[in-house]
């Protein structure tokens, strides 16, 4: 089953077996860049254009980025910033360091004829004598075991051999060869458009085809796309149309490289990434002898873990978020704050999504890059975004005690199953005995007497049923409130206070004002009490009852309307019989003009 609109609907056989192509894609995907077997990339497919255009890269700046195939890495060093290029996949950095190394080492007629015109001899003439004394142990095994059989740089890696079947094999079975022709043949632009003009029906075709491919076959793993990036695209139609006609918009013949090197095999003199061209080759040479450029194999956070004394000014981090769940991203931001420059950090991503797609990027307020001149064509949003502490990204934890929650016990989950199925026949008694002990109203009446006999078990037996919940703790904003001081926060049907333990008890004490968790169980707010009080925060979080329905209760108990930075349901929204009367108030409480926020994570 899946979610569509807001509607759940059942998938079918074509669904299910995409969705089955999709894991052993990116099962297999991930054992490659996890054994390092090959690179995925031999070209980097960010255009550096928008990078200039978002942030200017200069001497002054300390820039953290993935290495990818070094492209835009080298594009940075050309304009004499220090850079810590990272990645997981080692044969990235492999590549990387193979032409940091040939930069340095040979001169710029045999660095271009080997990694422009494909003159892989020559490279396998220098490798041993030049350039394989310099390169780390790591890389040096690598290229042992690779160099021999390397036919073709420009169709290396796995988004080589994708490439290679676009441009050499599908272009001839569905009549494309008059691409080639114009473009590398002819050097024809204007041939280039009168020839899509005339072949409009084999291009539609080539682009469901590719579109196929790519969303439904498989293939996006060899493009280096995880199926979780891939499904941020997959509601609109006729993706891979969109790009071509994007591409169309260029200059295939004197400035894309992207696309006329793979329809070409090589690049010319004219059409190639800066670091290829020979004006540029003494500054990146400069700048690679100036020992500017740091390779780390591994994580960007490792690498932010590793060294504590770089202050980095700008984070160009490509599209990798793109696949990230929100505590990966969260994580990530977490540690460029830690390392970030005392000034403030850049932070620079591209996005395969319209929109910015995960909460704890939404929070750094991001600015959207105009795009249009996008050589890749291949994103439908570029952002950046200042990170200058006004939001703070504190990691999140899973208990304030030294011992993680326990699960339940076989005992446990019997008990309280038998307690939840038995209910609707004694609920009567149970009710009117809860009733004259407590003279509470009808709702809260009944959720007493459902919780009372589970309050010991509550939060062990739901804990692997609440799946939401950690996540919306990973996308609540932790920011410093416009008018200065703390935040206030109410946490509707908080129960037991178990949603605060997402937040380490240093992160609230720093943070918060006031915690309000809301309740209408009595005996859930007694344990939520004690577990407040267990954690030393009792003069932070106050545990009330209050029905979140009732505006007298909500505007006698409750902070005043306009006062809140958060309002937070998770998993009680759906247990409220008045759900609108509820998110009313909710808005009532928060901050207007955006500055407040309203969490809900729920079945």
């Amino acid at each position: 089953r899946e979610a569509v609109g807001g509607e759940v609907r059942t998938m079918g056989p074509i669904k299910v077996l995409t969705r089955a192509v999709h894991k052993i894609a990116d099962m297999t995907m991930f054992l490659v860049v996890g054994h390092d077997y090959t690179y995925i990339y031999n070209v980097s497919w960010e255009d550096p254009k928008l990078d200039h255009q978002a942030f200017k890269p200069g001497p002054s700046d300390t820039i953290i980025t993935i290495a990818s195939a070094g492209c835009n890495v080298f594009d940075y060093l050309i304009e004499g910033s220090k850079v810590t290029a990272v990645d997981l996949n080692a044969a990235q950095i492999a590549l990387t360091e193979l032409k940091a190394i040939a930069v340095q080492k040979l001169t710029f007629e045999h660095f271009f004829d080997i990694f422009a015109k494909n003159k892989v001899n020559l490279l396998k003439a220098k490798y041993e004598s030049d350039i394989r004394p310099l390169l780390t142990k790591r890389s040096q095994k690598f290229w042992d075991a690779n160099m021999k059989q390397l036919k073709n740089v420009m169709y290396s890696g796995t988004s080589g051999m994708l490439a290679y079947i676009v441009c050499r094999v599908l272009f001839g079975l569905i009549g494309l060869g008059w691409i080639r022709h114009t473009v590398v043949e002819r050097q024809s632009v204007d041939e280039f458009h009168e020839a899509v003009k005339k072949n409009s029906w084999r291009l539609n075709f080539f682009c469901h085809v590719i579109d196929y491919l790519i969303s439904s076959a498989g293939f996006a793993m060899l493009a280096g796309v995880p199926s979780r990036q891939l499904e941020l695209g997959l509601h609109r139609p006729d993706n891979f149309q969109t790009v071509f006609e994007r591409i169309c918009n260029t200059d295939l013949v004197h400035d894309n490289y992207f696309y006329y090197g793979y329809i070409a095999g090589e690049y010319s003199a004219l059409c190639c990434p800066r670091y290829l061209k020979k004006e540029n080759y003494e500054a990146l040479r400069k700048s690679l002898n100036d020992k500017k450029l740091t390779l780390f194999e591994g994580t960007l956070v490792d690498a932010l873990k590793a060294d504590e004394k770089t202050k980095y000014t700008v984070a160009s981090l490509l599209d990798h978020m793109d696949w990230m769940p929100p505590s990966m991203i969260n994580e990530e931001l977490s540690w460029l704050q830690k390392r970030m420059d005392p000034k403030g950090l850049t932070v620079f991503w591209r996005s395969y999504s319209e929109n910015v797609h995960s909460a704890p990027l939404k929070w750094l307020k991001p600015v959207q890059v105009p795009d249009e001149g996008d050589r890749v064509g291949m994103y439908w949003s570029t952002w950046v975004a200042k990170m200058d502490g006004t939001i703070r990204y504190d990691l999140r934890t899973t208990s304030w005690s030294k011992n993680p929650p326990k699960a339940a016990t076989l005992v446990d989950l019997i008990s309280t199953g038998f307690k939840i199925v038995t209910f609707p026949i004694i609920q009567g008694f149970a009710k009117k005995r809860v009733g004259d002990k407590n003279g509470l109203p009808e709702h809260a009446t009944k959720m007493e007497a459902f919780y009372e006999s589970q309050k010991d078990q509550y939060d062990s037996f739901r804990e692997q049923m609440l799946f939401a919940r950690p996540v919306l703790a990973e996308c609540i904003p932790i920011r410093k409130p416009p008018g200065g001081g703390k935040m206030i926060w109410v946490d509707v049907g908080g129960g037991t206070a178990r949603n605060l333990e997402f937040l380490t008890v240093e992160t609230i004490r720093e943070n918060f004002e006031k915690i309000i968790v809301v309740d209408v169980s009595l005996s859930l707010l007694e344990v939520a009490k004690k577990r407040v009080a267990a954690a030393g925060l009792s003069n932070i979080v106050e545990c009330i009852y209050c029905d979140f329905c009732d505006p007298q209760q909500v505007a006698s108990k409750l902070p005043k309307n306009g006062t809140c930075d958060l309002v937070t349901m998770s998993y009680s929204l759906s247990m409220i019989p008045d759900k609108k009367g509820a998110l009313i108030s909710a808005a009532k409480l928060l901050k207007p003009k955006g500055e407040g926020v309203l969490g809900v994570a729920d079945f």
